[in-house]
């Protein structure tokens, strides 16, 4: 993109759902948009909204609630996007001018009743359908804008996909996770493939994690670095630091990258410990992949 697009995201009241999609879109797209939020009948901003944010490093406690009236012919927008029923049927109306109207309806996780902790089970819930939509969106722009720049160079669409490869010691957990994710998030740009060092078994939590985001890896079985011997791959990853150590070059490689996350396996404590702590390691995971990768 040249300049970047102005995206707005409506909802009721400005406070929970426009908000946290506010926050991923700046995360994840700061580099190709400008993004605002409102509502209709502005409300201050949820706190368990604000912490459950600050659960996956993103902090929107200085976000404020707005009426959509600031915006109101004051401003153009690329994108509107409304994340409720009652912004879906107003948007058109409202907002004629906009080249494009979304339509991305969650569910309010303020209207859920229950004690604290059940409340932020359902604001976690709304939080990771919207980071999942946003980040498929993203790659989905990405997707079209690659294609329109090689139809403009030379009448063709893309000849495929750059291909990666993630190493760690095992192939059980982090590398898996990380094919597995790219592969479900930027399936239109990137092949990716993983392998281990000395391949292990593959880490029951980290079937688990994948499988609450509707990724079935359990028949996954962990390879061996050897296995691609002689390949070309766009990019090599080691993400974990004995890779890092032993591949510093991989041959055919046209570009190397090392970013170490924390190991699975030595994680301790309860089973729900454990997989609270998988969960930290696999969204981090996701996270790093879409501001990392190139679309």
């Amino acid at each position: 993109m040249g300049s970047k697009e102005n995206v707005l995201i409506i909802c009721s009241q400005n406070s929970a759902r426009s908000q946290m999609a506010e926050g991923f879109m700046k995360h994840y797209g700061n580099k190709w948009f400008t993004v605002y939020s409102a509502g209709f009948e502005p409300a201050p901003v949820n706190p368990l909204a604000v912490r459950v944010m600050s659960e996956v490093g993103i902090d929107i406690s200085e976000q404020s609630s707005k009426s959509v009236r600031e915006y109101l012919g004051k401003m153009s927008f690329g994108h509107v996007i409304a994340v409720c029923k009652k912004a879906e049927q107003q948007c058109p109306v409202i907002f004629p001018s906009a080249l494009k109207i979304l339509s991305w309806p969650f569910d309010d996780p303020a209207d859920f009743t229950g004690d604290e902790e059940e409340r932020l089970q359902e604001f976690r819930r709304v939080r990771h359908e919207i980071e999942t939509k946003v980040i498929g969106w993203l790659a989905e722009r990405s997707g079209e804008q690659a294609e329109q720049s090689s139809l403009g160079m030379n009448g063709k669409n893309p000849t495929g996909l750059k291909r990666v490869l993630f190493l760690c010691t095992h192939n059980s957990a982090r590398s898996q996770m990380a094919e597995n994710l790219m592969n479900t998030m930027l399936g239109d740009l990137y092949e990716a493939h993983s392998a281990g060092i000395e391949p292990g078994k593959i880490n029951p939590y980290v079937v688990r994690a994948l499988a609450e985001l509707d990724l079935d890896i359990s028949g996954n079985q962990p390879k061996g670095v050897e296995s691609f011997s002689g390949q070309e791959f766009d990019y090599v990853v080691t993400v974990c630091d004995k890779a890092g150590e032993i591949c510093p070059i991989f041959p055919g490689a046209k570009r190397m990258i090392h970013h170490s996350f924390d190991d699975p396996s030595k994680f301790d404590g309860t089973d729900e410990e454990i997989m609270a702590q998988v969960r930290v390691v696999r969204d981090h995971i996701r996270r790093w992949l879409v501001q990392t990768f190139p679309c």
